[in-house]
């Protein structure tokens, strides 16, 4: 719905008079954006293919070509571009070629450290040159006007800046792939904490929206990739020295939630408890054995253990208590869209642990009757009750 659309609504409904209306209507032609998103879109990956033409047309002849003469027309070309930012720089609020100019001299940027690398021989791992590159290029991005360009450089900055954490408690971190849990539970941590260090300084606010988008997906990520793992009885050779820079900012997060300003002291509260629950969960050997299973007839593989003692049970209680903590906290906060996604999460892994406690009997005809019933049951239960709870958790007072 457009936004003349809404004034016509506001209007016949009185909610607004029309010398409102007619100036809203002004306001909005004039400062209406001239460009695009398609154009923009367009524009861009034009230029990404003129890249990758230059690039094969180097590569074809690479080994001809001298490293003075390589160096020399990279340079070359971020003069160019650097020339055309600052060519565009006042038209950048209504142009597209500001925006187009800014993402290809940030990429040659990054081709420059790769390429001085090569020619060099120097030292250092690829997500060593990513934390390189944002650091030198944050500058720059601090004038993008579009969202695409901060959320270019938010993942970036992101995936280096995780890895090189993790690389000083995991040397050789490839020759180590059961540290990956290590990397799963630091990113969502990381992106919180540079979430909430962006609200103090008005200037690093058009990074929040990046830096929350990869917060909510590195989380679901290391959820699920932790409630599959405990299960299934994996990951129990950990080694608490891989999660020290976890811990480091789960701290520092704790510090953003608790002094958030438009938080209660309820919202404060549901997200330590969830950081807490999360921190447990990937804690080695605190609560999950990786030995017991849980079936209503028990089980060949391992022997017969209670409801609570299984790991295979309490991990996804453990799942749907952080999502539940979670699910309070979007809708307490105002986040519908968030607590509509977590609150169909929640539903979705109470029929997966119906299937799980159950066991052989999921199996016969008798239980997949009984399952569908139940999950035609559940899925309507919490879609009739999910506007209730959302309404429940907004009229929490502080």
């Amino acid at each position: 719905m457009n936004t003349l659309t809404k004034l016509n609504q506001w209007l016949q409904a009185g909610l607004i008079t029309p010398d409102q209306y007619a100036a809203i209507s002004a306001f909005e032609t004039e400062n209406q954006p001239r460009s695009n998103g398609w154009l923009y879109s367009f524009m861009i990956l034009g230029a990404v293919i003129i890249g990758l033409g230059v690039i094969s047309l180097i590569a074809a002849n690479w080994a001809n070509i001298t490293d003075s003469t390589k160096l020399g027309i990279d340079f070359s070309l971020l003069f160019v571009l650097a020339v055309g930012v600052f060519w565009q720089y006042p038209n950048r609020r209504h142009g597209v070629w500001f925006e187009v100019l800014l993402v290809g001299f940030m990429l040659l940027c990054l081709a420059s450290i790769g390429l001085i690398s090569q020619i060099f021989h120097l030292g250092g791992q690829w997500y060593h040159a990513l934390l390189f590159w944002a650091a030198i290029t944050f500058l720059l991005s601090l004038f993008a006007r579009s969202l695409f360009t901060r959320f270019f450089w938010v993942t970036l900055l992101l995936q280096g800046l995780v890895w090189s954490l993790v690389d000083f408690t995991i040397p050789d971190i490839w020759q180590h792939w059961k540290a990956l849990p290590a990397v799963l539970l630091l990113a969502p941590l990381l992106s919180a904490t540079l979430y909430y260090a962006t609200f103090p300084v008005k200037t690093l606010r058009g990074f929040s929206t990046s830096l929350y988008f990869w917060f909510q997906i590195t989380a679901m990520i290391a959820l699920a990739a932790i409630d599959i793992a405990r299960s299934g009885g994996e990951m129990t050779e950990y080694q608490i020295a891989w999660f020290v820079p976890a811990y480091i900012a789960a701290g520092l997060l704790a510090l953003g939630i608790l002094s958030h300003r438009h938080y209660r002291w309820l919202n404060k509260l549901l997200l330590l408890s969830a950081l807490g629950l999360l921190l447990l969960y990937f804690h080695p050997d605190w609560l999950f054995s990786g030995q017991s299973r849980y079936s209503l007839f028990g089980s060949q593989a391992h022997a017969t253990v209670g409801f609570w003692q299984a790991d295979d049970i309490r991990a996804p209680l453990l799942t749907l208590a952080i999502l539940f903590l979670y699910a309070l906290h979007s809708g307490n906060s105002g986040r519908q869209h968030t607590f509509n996604l977590v609150t169909f999460v929640i539903g979705l892994r109470f029929v997966i642990l119906y299937f799980q406690a159950m066991g052989g009997l999921a199996a016969t005809g008798v239980g997949l009757i009984v399952s569908g019933s139940l999950i035609i049951g559940m899925t309507w239960l919490w879609y009739k009750s999910r506007e209730r709870l959302r309404a429940w958790t907004t009229g929490l007072q502080a």
